[in-house]
């Protein structure tokens, strides 16, 4: 399967599902999805809000945005949250069919005695909501440069070591929080 020429295909249906669900939802629907957004909104109103200003900057990672984006200034993302209501709407509305479609699987496939099992990835991706939208929980420094990241030192498979690029936590930052922002990931995941 070409993926990359599917993807176009599948975001012209989601468009045409959300200006449906704009103009003349089913039953239930509406109340359905405010009572997604409103459940996962310590993650999607960020992680919709990244997506979109990603978008409107042409796909490029986060710190080549205008400085004020990239250090998510409160005047900028509110500007940016009203410049790119539609665009935001629409995400939200693409997480919540998909929670929907994956609630519905891991039902079918617990029906039939099937359990579903996955793993929670310890590294995020430098260009990821999690970096952008919480920099006080990595490495970082005031101009949200990531100051170490993480790897692996030379062994007996690779002589010189391993970079990998993953910023790495500021634990000590996560005991004072209460690990909560890992709290809410484990949550989320095993809900």
């Amino acid at each position: 399967v070409d993926c990359g020429a599917v993807i176009p295909w599948k975001l012209e249906l989601l468009d045409r599902a959300f200006d449906r669900f704009q103009s003349d939802p089913p039953p239930g629907l509406p109340e359905a999805h405010a009572d997604f957004v409103e459940t996962h909104r310590t993650w999607l109103d960020d992680y919709a809000l990244f997506m979109a200003i990603k978008a409107e900057q042409g796909g490029g990672p986060w710190w080549e945005w205008p400085d004020d984006l990239r250090k998510a200034a409160p005047g900028a993302l509110a500007d940016a949250a009203d410049r790119l209501a539609d665009r935001v709407a629409r995400i939200r509305f693409r997480q919540f069919l998909f929670f929907r479609q994956w609630a519905r699987l891991r039902q079918a496939a617990a029906d039939r005695g099937i359990g579903v099992i996955g793993d929670i990835p310890i590294f995020v991706a430098p260009d990821s909501v999690d970096v952008w939208a919480n920099p006080r929980l990595f490495h970082m420094d005031d101009d949200r440069r990531m100051t170490v990241i993480a790897g692996v030192p030379p062994d007996y498979f690779w002589e010189t070591g391993q970079l990998w690029g993953n910023p790495l936590y500021d634990w000590e930052v996560h005991a004072d929080e209460g690990y909560a922002w890992w709290i809410e990931r484990i949550r989320h995941t095993v809900a």
